[in-house]
């Protein structure tokens, strides 16, 4: 039996929302541009959050909310 898009690990539409929703929050709370090195590594950071079973927006939320400590660069 062939596996629908979802079971595949494909996000549904909802899923997209809720992931902008959060992103855009946390972008605005790190005051990151969301097409930066930055915005990409929150990206991903939320997709592996979500992947791996964090679907509650609130928590997804709270795991992204703080501001990181700057990284030193060489």
């Amino acid at each position: 039996m062939t596996k629908s898009l979802y079971e595949r690990g494909l996000l549904r539409p909802a899923d997209v929302a809720k992931l902008q929703r959060v992103f855009d929050q946390a972008c605005g709370t790190r005051h990151l541009v969301p097409d930066s090195e930055g915005g990409r590594e929150l990206a991903l950071t939320l997709l592996a959050l979500h992947n791996a079973g964090m679907v509650d927006e609130d928590l997804l939320t709270a795991a992204v909310a703080f501001q990181p400590p700057e990284r030193k660069r060489a």
